[in-house]
């Protein structure tokens, strides 16, 4: 594996809008070309194909799992294609960036923290989902855990203390003992409205100055942010998650960010958007 150069030489916009990991339901699909349009203007974007088709049959405990596979090896080819310095990662699911975060604990032979900004787990295998959708089980994968056909295409395998997760609030009974058992490192909301420089102190502890950057907007507080396809309840304030990235810029190399599970606001637009894809779109590597 190769280290990342302090030199930022080629940049990755990825349009990924695989929506199938989330069942029957595509509106994440129509949310990410709706990101596309409203906030990337002229930006230079490479798209993965994604099926229209019906959601197709589950195999291997993962619905829809042939197109699943299929749409991911697009991924991987155009990553591999390429080969950036830092990537931006725009899906439908939140299933649609673990080409591009396998590809930066490669990029940077592992020395690289994972934020994962969520409110849901998504640390499910096949065999422990109760639904069996994919977009449940990302984390699993990233971690070299889940189906075989699937793992064979991630780049590299995180380890559980290189993972931070950010304001979770609604886990199923085997992510309830999963998490804890594996001793990985989780925040909830609150942690972050009271006491953020907590956790980027926690982020600093893990000895590493790259990080990549996971949000799925379902973190937000529905009140405030209604344009995601499963709200959970007190969730992060705007203002919140907008802070917690400017010191999350400032203070770290983000190698790599991702923006999920957005569906279609019916024309509203929002700050904290142009705030992350204006973020994503410009990222650049920097030494420490």
């Amino acid at each position: 594996m190769v280290k990342i150069n302090i030199t930022n030489k080629k940049h990755l916009n990825l349009l990924f809008p695989q929506w199938q990991g989330g069942g029957r339901d595509s509106a994440t699909y129509e949310g990410a070309l709706e990101l596309k349009r409203y906030y990337l203007g002229e930006t230079e974007v490479s798209e993965v194909e994604v099926s229209r088709s019906p959601l197709g049959a589950m195999k291997n405990n993962i619905i829809g799992y042939d197109d699943i596979l299929l749409q991911l090896k697009r991924a991987r080819r155009i990553i591999e294609m390429e080969q950036p310095d830092t990537s931006f990662t725009i899906g439908a699911g939140c299933d649609a960036d673990i080409m591009s975060i396998s590809y930066m604990n490669a990029k940077t032979n592992g020395e690289m923290t994972l934020v994962w900004i969520d409110a849901h787990g998504d640390i499910h295998t096949p065999d422990s989902s109760e639904t069996k959708r994919f977009y449940g089980m990302p984390i699993r994968v990233l971690l070299g855990e889940g189906d075989d056909a699937i793992l064979s295409l991630m780049f590299s395998k995180l380890l559980t203390s290189q993972l931070v997760m950010l304001g979770v609030r609604d886990l199923d009974k085997a992510e309830k003992v999963y998490i804890p058992d594996q001793n990985i490192s989780i925040y909830k909301v609150a942690d972050l409205e009271n006491n953020m420089c907590a956790i980027i102190d926690a982020i600093r502890a893990k000895g590493q100055f790259n990080i990549y950057v996971h949000i799925d907007l379902d973190v937000l507080e529905p009140s405030e942010f209604p344009c995601v396809r499963l709200p959970v309840p007190c969730g992060l304030k705007l203002k919140t998650l907008m802070q917690l990235l400017k010191i999350l810029e400032k203070e770290f190399n983000i190698v790599g960010m991702g923006l999920f599970e957005y569906v279609p606001s019916g024309g509203r637009k929002y700050e904290l958007l142009e705030y992350i894809t204006g973020i994503g779109t410009s990222l650049k590597c920097k030494s420490n």
